[in-house]
């Protein structure tokens, strides 16, 4: 899994803040179904920081990555 960011409102280029495989680990699943995915990564400003990311989705979103993926 890579996650890089670029500035939102002006042209630039991508910097890769992590790089690794996807663990178990990683993954969290909800009573509800809403899958957290949760990863510390290197911060975008500061060479020596790092910051805890995470992106949680809905049993919809997720349904909506595996119809994209199955396409």
């Amino acid at each position: 899994m890579r996650l890089s960011t670029q500035p939102a409102r002006r042209q630039g280029s991508a910097k890769c803040i992590y790089s690794a495989p996807l663990r178990l680990d990683d993954v969290q699943i909800s009573d509800n179904g809403d899958v957290t995915v949760s990863i510390i990564a290197d911060d975008i400003y500061s060479n020596r920081s790092k910051q805890r990311y995470q992106i949680t989705l809905a049993e919809a979103e997720i349904g909506i990555l595996f119809r994209g993926a199955s396409s």
